[in-house]
């Protein structure tokens, strides 16, 4: 395990401890001002509470699960998951158990989202303790928009995004579907992030929900100077992909597609979109792609199993690329190679010079 202790970053000095909480118990939780890795060797030797035996009330108290993946070399697929939450701490017990599934489901490379400071900061470090394997985005999402945006918040993030392994601005956007946060704080965050993408030309990972008209408002502004647009997770219209597609962005694919009812007019939509234009994401933990059990092959449920705490994991996209392939009528191997292609080429994991999709 990489040694963080001591070591710098943004001319700060790291200091890596386990937090204390009731009883004297080490905790895996950290404050948002220690970053606390999981120790594998402190776990082994019973010095961290294990985690097995740590029931999680959010995710109706089961127990983690540390069953590994088996998928059959044949059936092993490429894939690059471009937006996961692994710097939710839902994922802070069993980090390293998660990573370890994601690879053997045969995920090559991820890109972390950031939705607050402290998480986008996180998502840099984990993406410096896995260089070629985890990149990261960082990124004021619109739930934090009225808290956490302000003029010292932007100087941040000018810091964070010129970092190397920060590969796109994200999670930003606008959710005028929840409005934790108002509607005039989301859009002047909004608005701030996609100039910054386009200073320093990283791609933009953006949320948008039931404010279709003021996202491509704000984005019309700067058509002409835009970077690669993916907008994540969509769940919109066959009408309003045809309008994404028409500006040049690309549309992110979870596991909401997989969704008897509810991921219905996502299928239907998604017919009609070009191969490259889709880019794969777990959006872990949430869009668990449970499709029903008739439609699963063995390897696809056994990797919806590893869900059954009610915690989607980056393992369950291979769940995700074979049911787009089912939508597009083509086989899923032809969906693993565009979507590698796309990600790699979106977000230059494979180049050091940025992308200008409008140049």
């Amino acid at each position: 395990m990489t040694d963080l202790n001591n070591t710098k970053y943004m001319d700060k000095r790291i200091v890596v401890q386990p937090v204390y909480g009731k009883g004297s118990q080490p905790s895996m939780y950290s404050s948002p001002n220690v970053f606390v890795p999981f120790d594998m060797a402190n776990y082994a030797s019973g010095a961290w509470p294990r985690p097995g035996n740590i029931r999680n009330r959010r995710y109706g108290g089961h127990p983690i699960s540390y069953e590994q993946v088996s998928i059959p070399v044949e059936k092993k697929l490429a894939l690059i998951d471009v937006a996961i939450n692994l710097t939710n701490k839902i994922f802070s017990l069993d980090l390293d158990f998660v990573l370890d599934r994601a690879l053997n489901a045969g995920i090559e490379k991820m890109i972390l989202t950031g939705n607050t400071i402290q998480m986008s900061d996180k998502a840099v470090l984990l993406a410096n303790r896995h260089p070629g394997f985890i990149y990261a985005g960082v990124g004021i999402h619109p739930h934090f928009a009225e808290k956490q945006w302000n003029a010292k918040t932007l100087e941040v993030m000018k810091r964070l995004v010129s970092l190397p392994e920060v590969v796109a601005v994200g999670e930003v956007g606008l959710d005028f579907h929840r409005n934790y946060s108002k509607q005039e704080n989301q859009i002047e965050a909004f608005e701030k992030q996609v100039e910054l993408a386009c200073e320093f030309k990283k791609p933009l990972l953006a949320h948008e929900r039931a404010a279709h008209q003021k996202f491509m408002e704000i984005l019309s502004k700067f058509r002409g100077r835009l970077p690669p647009i993916v907008v994540h997770c969509f769940t919109g219209t066959k009408q309003e992909m045809k309008t994404y597609v028409a500006m040049g962005f690309y549309i992110g694919i979870t596991g909401f597609i997989c969704k008897e009812k509810v991921g219905k007019n996502l299928r239907e939509a998604i017919a009609d979109c070009p191969l490259d234009r889709i880019l794969l994401e777990s959006d872990a933990p949430y869009m668990i792609p449970n499709a029903p059990i008739t439609d699963l092959d063995s390897v696809c449920r056994s990797l919806i199993s590893k869900c059954k705490t009610g915690r989607n994991e980056p393992c369950t996209l291979p769940v995700v690329a074979y049911t787009v392939a089912k939508c597009l009528e083509v086989d899923v191997e032809e969906v693993t190679k565009a979507t590698m292609d796309n990600a790699n080429r979106v977000f230059n994991l494979t180049n050091t010079t940025p992308v200008d999709e409008e140049s």
